[in-house]
């Protein structure tokens, strides 16, 4: 793309010819050739693959189509002693004052656009030039448009700047548009979802017991909770370590050691006992003593959203054995449960609370007690003896009112007297506190800051050990800023375990649980068969369910957990139980496969990944919207556009790179990003809405972790990749006819004609959320023809630099489509 201080050089430089060759009477192939092609390519900046030349349509052969995201227009070249007839001194004029002197080229040029679908063209002999939109779609007379007028090659030399940011390439891409006639993006479109009228109705949560849905809620979520005592059966049976966290348990146990070592990088660990073994013979070989001034450094624990760090620290701290607990009081505490509080953070506040918990969880320390507060501070005790108090040590009245008074004074400020109290701990009974503060990494980054600063504050001033959690996001983004990097910490990376076996020892550990439940449940299958059905039924569907879900025929499923949720166990736990709980999900039915199965049936049950995908896309509505799934709709164009095919271009590039680079190397600058697709003719502003898009659907990851952060505004410099959750929509779940059949219900339709159709053939939902297979199929079909028509838009540079869409699409879709009418037959 041409710049405008290069593109008025490239004019001066060929306007003599222009003009000279304007001259002879030459035809119009001559004029295209010799004068158009100059504009287009030298002057304008348009490259060959922009450039479609001398197409057939049923009215002619149109000269130039000229194609990019923004906007697309045919170029009609007349031969140059051809004059359009136009009024002097003016700009801008509306097509109406100049259609009858100039009727025939205005009707050949419409004529085109009418049948390639364009409403936007360009008439010119070489000196004068006519732009205008020459179709409405709005019912407005098309002769009222306004169209812009260049006179001669002086007009267009003294206009330059005009002319240039209405015809060159760089203008058009970056505004959308001629900027003459400048509109935002047309956004006249509907979607079905908008035509429902029970388009917001719920349907019941499926028929699994009251009895049973409890246990399904408390073994599928964290496995530590404060407002729950801990199962200890449960944290033996449901902590999965991996080999990361073993190690970090190692080194983080051994921090506490008189001489820690010297730590200020994340610990890339690879072993969870190792880690836990760390962290334990640290705090145990902890010299607890007041000559041993240097207080630990505060312990940060990393890890993506989900990952499990609170359920790593948790299984850590509470399941120590007696030496350790001898030897520390560890408070535990919630950030969210403490900010729900107090709905900010002040450093008083945070103490209280730990001071009040201490109190409350030591009880039989008495440390709330006189005896002990004069302890606490019996050096200040002793120098106010000797002077201000002096003159009432014979009078007890008088000397108790005034340590009472001195006491009720400490005990204000609540992070002194934590100094104070975890000092004489040390002195006097060889404890340390161990502070751990997490989950404050869900909050705004202002927040964080300040736990951290606290953190370091209450490790030094009070001697206490203290762990906090932090999002690898914001510890990458911070760790080498001022003032962080004037902080010393000990930094330990928590990754997930593998996702099937975390999820296989729940479903284990819930099923050794219904067993000791008994009645019966009735219920009403969405066939309206009515069962009554045992606890022992319900177990029976989970054991399935777990046979199915591990099966090798089954293996869809676990797949599409894996891959759209992993590193975030919590997320896939949640995403799971959604399916348990889900309206759509069929219990009843499935349930009836299991009572009458064959005894000796060698196959395993089978739950499709269609149902699946349904049961988590719709929840207990009964139609699809994007805005509350968590299935997300990639044909949702970006804000000003109507492209519904940006956020494929963009996961294809990430896609391409990650196949031929590796996983390593997978990483891509925002900068080189946006620089390949505006040379392909996006506007800036609709690849970064679309790359922030998807960020916010994690189908894109940053080196930085910017998925794991707040995305603000994006920096050009950061790097980003494919996610695992984008690699498998791209490769897999955009192909699938359950994916195509729900986002079709909130994806705009932008074409009436094609709107009409596929409204008319979309089935709607019975009460039990049913819709006939068959119009499915044949709503699908059309919602493609519709795509197809708008893939047939884009630009030919972007269509020969990745294909066409629906090929891709269509390698799965295909097979998919032909099966069901296969079975429907």
């Amino acid at each position: 793309m041409k710049k405008i201080d290069e593109a008025k050089n490239e004019f001066d430089r060929l306007k003599n010819s222009i003009n000279s060759f304007i001259l002879d009477d030459n035809n119009e192939s001559d004029t295209r050739s010799k004068i158009i092609d100059s504009y287009l390519i030298n002057i304008l900046g348009w490259s060959e693959n922009d450039i479609k030349r001398e197409g057939h349509l049923d009215s002619g052969f149109f000269d130039y189509k000229i194609n990019c995201p923004s906007i697309s227009f045919v170029i009609e070249a007349k031969r140059n002693y051809k004059e359009f007839i136009l009024p002097s001194s003016h700009k801008k004029v509306k097509l109406k004052n100049i259609y009858k002197e100039n009727l025939d080229v205005i009707t050949q040029i419409r004529n085109y656009c009418g049948d390639i679908g364009l409403q936007y063209g360009m008439i010119t002999n070489g000196k004068q030039f006519i732009i205008a939109k020459f179709y409405n779609s709005d019912g407005i007379d098309w002769k009222e448009n306004d169209c812009l007028i260049f006179h001669s090659i002086e007009d267009i030399e003294n206009r330059f700047v005009e002319f240039y940011e209405n015809t060159s390439k760089f203008s058009i891409i970056n505004n959308g548009g001629f900027k003459f006639n400048y509109l935002p993006i047309e956004k006249e479109a509907k979607t079905i979802l908008s035509t429902l009228i029970k388009r917001e109705k719920e349907i019941d949560r499926n028929n699994l017991s009251a009895q049973i849905s409890p246990l399904i809620d408390r073994f599928f979520g964290e496995i530590f909770s404060s407002s729950l005592e801990d199962d200890i059966d449960f944290i033996k049976e449901c902590f999965v370590e991996n080999i990361e966290t073993k190690k970090n348990r190692d080194e983080i146990e051994r921090l506490f050691e008189d001489k820690a070592p010297q730590i200020s990088n994340v610990v890339k660990a690879v072993n969870t006992k190792n880690i836990v073994n760390q962290i334990s013979t640290e705090i145990n070989n902890d010299e607890i003593s007041i000559k041993n001034a240097t207080p630990p450094k505060p312990i940060i624990i990393i890890g993506t959203k989900g990952a499990g760090k609170t359920t790593f620290i948790n299984h850590l701290f509470r399941t120590k054995d007696e030496e350790f607990e001898a030897n520390h009081l560890t408070i535990y505490i919630d950030f969210r449960e403490f900010y729900e509080t107090y709905n900010s953070f002040e450093p008083n506040n945070i103490s209280k609370e730990i001071y009040e918990k201490i109190i409350d969880k030591y009880s039989s320390l008495e440390l709330h007690s006189l005896k002990t507060l004069k302890r606490i501070y019996s050096r200040e005790i002793k120098n106010n003896n000797e002077s201000i108090w002096l003159y009432a040590l014979n009078n007890s009245d008088i000397y108790e009112r005034l340590v009472s008074e001195f006491f009720i004074t400490q005990l204000k400020d609540f992070s002194k007297h934590l100094e104070y109290l975890n000092k004489y701990l040390i002195r006097d009974r060889r404890k340390r506190i161990i502070v751990i503060i997490d989950n404050a990494d869900q909050y705004k980054i202002a927040i964080q800051e300040k736990v951290f600063f606290y953190s370091h504050s209450l490790s030094k001033n009070s001697n206490c050990g203290v762990i906090f959690s932090l999002r690898e996001g914001y510890y990458y983004k911070w760790r080498n800023k001022p003032p962080f990097d004037a902080y010393i910490s000990n930094v330990y990376h928590i990754t997930a375990p593998k996702y099937s076996e975390v999820l296989l020892r729940r479903i284990n550990y819930t099923l050794e649980h219904l067993t000791t439940l008994s009645g019966t449940t009735s219920s009403i299958t969405k066939k309206g068969l009515k069962i009554e059905m045992t606890n022992q039924s319900v177990i029976e569907f989970l054991s399935g369910l777990k046979d199915s879900l591990f099966s090798e025929k089954n293996s869809e499923l676990i797949d599409y957990l894996s891959f759209t949720t992993y590193p975030n166990i919590r997320e896939g736990l949640l995403v799971f139980k959604q399916f348990l709980t889900s309206g759509h999900t069929d219990v009843s039915n499935y349930i009836l496969r299991e009572i009458y199965k064959e005894v000796d049936r060698p196959n395993k049950q089978i739950i499709p990944i269609h149902e699946f995908i349904k049961a988590l896309g719709l929840q207990n509505k009964l139609y699809y919207n994007s805005e509350f799934s968590i299935i997300n709709n990639i044909f949702l164009p970006p804000k000003e556009t109507n492209d519904h095919f940006i956020n494929f271009f963009i996961l294809q590039k990430f896609c391409e790179n990650f196949d031929n680079k590796g996983n390593t190397n997978k990483f891509i600058s925002l900068v080189h990003i946006v620089d390949f697709f505006k040379e392909l003719g996006y506007r800036t502003n609709v690849i970064t809405s679309s790359i922030k898009k998807m960020i916010q659907m994690e189908l894109l990851e940053s080196d930085e972790f910017i998925s794991d952060i707040e995305i603000t505004n994006l920096e050009l410099e950061i790097e980003l990749g494919i996610s695992t959750k984008g690699y498998y929509y791209f490769k897999e779940l955009i192909k699938r006819f359950h994916y195509i059949d729900l986002i079709l219900q909130d994806t705009p339709i932008y074409n009436k004609e094609h709107f009409e159709k596929i409204n008319n053939l979309f089935p709607e939902s019975d009460i039990n959320g049913r819709r006939n297979l068959n119009e499915r199929v044949e709503t699908v079909k059309a919602f493609i023809n519709y795509l197809n028509e708008e893939q047939d838009k884009q630009a030919i540079a972007v269509i020969k630099m990745f294909g066409k869409p629906l090929d891709h699409i269509n390698e799965n879709l295909s097979n998919d489509l032909n099966n069901i009418q296969t079975k429907n037959k």
